[in-house]
């Protein structure tokens, strides 16, 4: 039930239900905690989505995996905490989930583009090269650099994107006026 109310949209009905079930103490399992993480991100509830994190091990005793983390980070960016993002990926990476999901670093990679990291957003680029063929990753560093006028990086990134035969969609819209 929370599965489809997240992927219709209906994230306070996620949340609310989710509620229900530990009050009703029904174990959430780790699918629950996935959507649970995602609709409080979208709900704007940072403190509720990393107390539920919290209590995922120190409750339930389940282990976070990679689409645990890439939840808590988006949740994390969604409420501009870099710093912070930081730590839940340094925490991932140290309990040897590698190096993540591409979308955990797409989500830090897109923070920094709206909160202006450099730094962080080529730290992010370089380990979303897990899909190399992923001309979005490319386009979002390239909007980074040249919001920075870092021309010469932003040049690599293109020269890059050109030897993997890359290219950006060209983007258009479709009117039809009828009378």
């Amino acid at each position: 039930m929370l599965g489809v109310y997240g992927r219709n949209g209906h994230f306070e009905e996620v949340v609310l239900l989710f509620k229900e079930m530990l009050e009703e103490v029904i174990k959430p399992n780790e699918v629950a905690f996935v959507t649970v993480f995602s609709a409080c991100g979208h709900t704007g509830q940072l403190g509720l989505g990393l107390e539920y994190f919290d209590s995922m091990t120190h409750v339930y005793k389940l282990m976070p995996g990679p689409e645990h983390y890439s939840c808590v980070v988006n949740l994390l960016c969604r409420a501009g905490q870099l710093e912070n993002e930081m730590k839940v990926v340094n925490e991932m990476l140290q309990k040897g989930h590698n190096n993540g999901s591409v979308s955990l670093w797409v989500a830090l990679l897109s923070a920094c583009c709206d909160h202006e990291n450099v730094k962080l957003g080529k730290f992010a680029s370089q380990n979303v090269e897990l899909d190399l063929q992923n001309v979005g990753i490319y386009v979002k560093l390239s909007n980074l650099y040249a919001r920075f006028g870092m021309w010469d990086e932003n040049g690599q990134l293109r020269e890059a994107m050109k030897q993997r035969g890359l290219k950006k969609d060209v983007a258009f819209s479709w009117i039809e006026v009828t009378s």
